[in-house]
């Protein structure tokens, strides 16, 4: 449970630390950094899956890579250039709702009633906190268009879940993961020109702080602490953990970063959380093989594959 408290802690983290660094340094040589340096650490956990790969998984793994590292990270790294990290900590929260919603619309699952007044609750409460008078204070149409961004982030969050699923039953979430991480992280390579030296250096020591937090202490420790934490007490108890998250993430922006919530904020909070626990609650859980198995929210971890709405994950935020 320790284990699992400090990956929740990592992870509510991440979106206050990509904040505070996007600031500093354009969301493009962020990600190139900070997934370079996760991907070549996560590559010992991912040779065993590319030794076994089968031909017909390879696409499936280049999906998974691609909503995760491009379609979650871009989209949210960029979106928390014009938007409080406590707001999209609490949007990052819907993430099981979205996945509960590909799922039904791709793979016909079945939730019940609550499950989808539930989610209905949580997408009102994204109403409130993505829409005009949420936006008006905070940065106008600015903040409108990093609320939408860091949604379809969620959404590919939630593709990323359900295509990553049979490589987790087949090799592992650990592995799974790693292998998607490091295939997702190849298309920056192409970027890596905007590393120039001048930026860099003139880059201050807390800023590079938390470039190794994300990079290191979100993306790698968080997943490997959160998979273990699993494995040992059981996915039920420890999943119960992820609704710290989006508590860590307001804390974080408000001590951290100085922002300040509104009663809109919260209220919108409230609903999302309220909505979010309802919704899982009413699912049956499933086990789908993989060691890990959860909701999540990645607001700039790696993917990391969660869904507490069905109990079936795969890690990264």
């Amino acid at each position: 449970m320790a284990g699992g408290l400090v990956a929740v802690v990592l992870w509510g983290l991440a979106p206050v630390a990509t904040r505070a660094v996007v600031a500093h340094l354009a969301p493009m040589p962020l990600l190139v950094l900070r997934l370079t340096v996760a991907a070549l650490v996560l590559l010992p956990w991912a040779v065993p899956v590319f030794r076994r790969l089968r031909l017909r998984s390879l696409g499936r793994l280049v999906a998974a890579g691609t909503l995760g590292l491009i379609g979650y990270n871009l989209s949210v790294t960029v979106g928390l250039q014009w938007l409080t990290a406590a707001t999209a900590g609490l949007l990052l929260a819907t993430e099981p709702v979205w996945v509960m919603i590909v799922g039904k619309v791709f793979l016909a699952e079945c939730a019940g009633a609550r499950a989808w007044l539930g989610s209905a609750a949580a997408l009102g409460g994204v109403a409130v906190l993505a829409g005009p008078a949420a936006v008006t204070a905070a940065g106008g149409p600015r903040a409108l268009a990093g609320a939408g961004l860091v949604l379809a982030g969620t959404l590919a969050f939630a593709a990323y879940t359900i295509v990553l699923r049979p490589l987790s039953q087949a090799y592992g979430a650990v592995p799974a993961t790693a292998a998607s991480t490091v295939v997702g992280a190849v298309p920056y390579l192409a970027f890596a020109g905007t590393l120039s030296a001048p930026t860099l250096t003139h880059l201050s020591a807390p800023t590079w702080g938390e470039v190794v937090f994300l990079a290191l202490g979100s993306t790698v420790a968080g997943m490997l602490l959160w998979n273990r934490a699993v494995l040992s007490g059981g996915t039920s108890r420890v999943s119960l953990l992820l609704y710290l998250e989006p508590a860590v993430s307001v804390a974080g922006a408000l001590v951290v970063l100085g922002e300040h919530l509104t009663l809109t904020a919260v209220a919108g909070g409230a609903l999302v959380l309220a909505g979010v626990a309802a919704s899982s609650i009413a699912r049956p859980s499933r086990a789908h093989g993989p060691g890990l198995s959860v909701p999540a929210s990645p607001a700039s971890r790696t993917a990391r594959s969660v869904s507490p709405a069905d109990g079936s994950s795969a890690t990264s935020p």
